[in-house]
């Protein structure tokens, strides 16, 4: 979603065209047809163990058409958390009730709830980051952390955030953080969208980076990283995010779309089967699930975290594991990293190496830049030796300069 004064407008403005936002660009060359995602997912043979039954997902989002034929009735509305009454508008819940759809592509028994938090772009009060800093709009400040809170009373048991922020003026908000960690101590899973900023500068991103939370990248048929998936060391598992067919808002049918957020609605999905079927997991069991029967669960890098999802294999580990509580104390042996109230030591912004590009194009205009700062000091030190050396014709009595 995009984050203090500015951080608010920018989180409800600059949502859809940076982390979570779908990807606006040409489609890649298809290596799968239609739907293949669910197959890729395991999703078929999942639904022989679960189908998302009685389970809540929380979609917070741009908003949902509870009409959409996609959606078939399985799905309510909560509050608008921007504070608007534009429902009826054509462009309304655009991004929103796509990301419905993949939910319940994969728990096509449970059920989703909107919750609106960002606009999407068609929406005349949109803004770019940019724009949110000129004139920001303090109403929606904290949109996201209060559906979070929302979310987290009244019922769900997932939470599926397909947005963030990705901009060096978006930093950690500690509301955020707090929101997510009440969530996880009801035993709420959440789950947001890695970004689409990898093949730009690969900003550390929000909500994604928070403690807690299950993030996920965009992965191509083959199972690699989607080229403009972000890459950073919260990425946990990766799911299919190109060529994923979405609820349209305008045709009343699904359109083709790429991008990490549908990847983060499908994990979501995901999460909803395993919780439907095993309701006392912990939160951060769920995650470790995921992660240990992800396509390569030995191995962890930024680009993909443990590999693709596999709902089935994820489902069968999952009636394997004793329940814990959702809180354990900080440093508790199983507590992990990431979970349990409180300061867990994960610091409150990523360092990530500099890009080298961008550090070679930074060192040549810096020495550019020395190299003018010295040549003007040798021109202005001239110029005042020159002046000293030709005073003009001297007054009468008046000795000469001493040098």
């Amino acid at each position: 979603m995009r984050a203090g004064a500015f951080r608010a407008v920018s989180r409800a403005a600059v949502a859809l065209c940076v982390a979570g936002a779908l990807v606006a660009a040409a489609a890649p060359a298809h290596a799968a047809g239609k739907g293949w995602e669910l197959d890729a997912l395991s999703v078929p043979e999942a639904h022989d163990i679960s189908k998302g039954d009685g389970i809540t997902v929380a979609v917070i989002d741009s908003g949902i058409r509870r009409d959409h034929p996609v959606l078939d009735g399985r799905a309510s509305e909560g509050p608008d958390f921007l504070g608007e009454n534009d429902q009826k508008e054509s462009w309304y819940g655009s991004h929103g009730t796509s990301m419905a759809s993949h939910v319940l592509d994969v728990a096509p028994k449970a059920k989703v709830l909107g919750l609106r938090a960002i606009r999407d772009r068609e929406d005349p009060d949109y803004q770019t980051w940019e724009e949110s800093m000129a004139r920001p709009n303090p109403q929606t400040a904290h949109a996201v952390r209060n559906a979070i809170h929302y979310a987290a009373d009244h019922g769900a048991r997932v939470i599926s955030i397909s947005l963030g922020t990705e901009d060096p003026f978006t930093p950690y908000d500690e509301g955020e953080a707090q929101a997510i960690q009440y969530a996880l101590s009801k035993g709420v899973v959440v789950v947001a969208s890695a970004g689409n900023d990898g093949d730009g500068q690969n900003l550390v991103a929000y909500p994604v980076g928070y403690p807690g939370v299950i993030g996920v990248a965009a992965s191509t048929p083959s199972g690699g990283r989607a080229y403009f998936s972000t890459v950073h060391s919260y990425v946990d598992v990766a799911a299919p995010g190109v060529d994923i067919w979405g609820a349209d808002v305008r045709s009343k049918g699904r359109v083709s779309e790429q991008g990490s957020s549908p990847a983060g609605a499908l994990t979501a999905g995901v999460a909803a089967l395993i919780v439907a079927k095993y309701p006392k997991l912990a939160p951060r069991q769920v995650a470790d699930i995921l992660q240990s029967t992800a396509s390569h669960p030995d191995r962890h890098d930024p680009k993909t975290g443990y590999g693709v999802v596999n709902a089935a294999k994820a489902l069968r580990a999952a009636g394997k594991v004793k329940a814990q509580p959702y809180v354990l104390p900080v440093n508790a042996e199983g507590a992990g990293g990431h979970f349990g109230p409180g300061d867990d030591g994960t610091p409150r912004r990523v360092g990530q190496p500099i890009d080298v590009a961008v550090l070679v194009v930074a060192v040549v205009l810096g020495l550019v830049a020395l190299g003018m700062i010295l040549g003007g000091v040798l021109l202005v030190r001239g110029g005042r030796r020159a002046r000293r050396r030709s005073p003009g014709p001297l007054a009468a009595g008046t000795p000469p300069p001493q040098w």
